[in-house]
């Protein structure tokens, strides 16, 4: 009996047709991570596995050593736009490059701060309990400038 049981198991474990991840479950999720950095991050913790890191600024961040790190900028503001975006996945993971133009209105003790950033990114994805979320985001500054905005 219990090989029957298990035969049975495997036959419809076997039948099932699990989906590929697809670019748009990427983007998805690669809004929603910018989306709680710039608005909630308190809920980081949702979108990145147990063991996330990112390498950003030349420097190898942890998950509470980023949050700390982003915590740090009073940002009144953002805007973000991607362009050259490249998307691969598979039925578990996901990798994505592109580049990445930032746009932040910071306040500071000095007055409102318009920074401009274009980086050059990468990311893997891993799904987990069939969510898709961040192990691995790497970032290079290519260019930035900021200016004093005068009211």
């Amino acid at each position: 009996m219990k090989k029957l049981l298990f035969s049975l198991s495997l036959l419809i474990l076997s039948c099932q047709n699990p989906s590929k991840i697809t670019d748009q479950d990427v983007m998805n999720a690669f809004d929603n991570f910018f989306n709680i950095i710039d608005n909630n991050l308190s809920e980081f913790s949702s979108v990145v596995s147990d063991d996330f890191y990112i390498f950003e600024n030349s420097r190898k961040y942890s998950t509470e050593e980023f949050i700390e790190f982003v915590s740090g900028f009073n940002i009144i503001e953002t805007k973000r736009d991607y362009k050259d975006v490249i998307i691969e996945t598979d039925y578990n993971s996901a990798h994505i490059t592109l580049t990445q133009f930032g746009e932040f209105i910071v306040d500071s003790p000095e007055g409102k701060i318009k920074m401009n950033f274009e980086w050059l990114e990468s990311a893997y994805l891993v799904k987990e309990n069939g969510i898709l979320k961040f192990k691995f985001y790497f970032s290079e500054t290519i260019n930035n400038s900021t200016s004093t905005i005068v009211e």
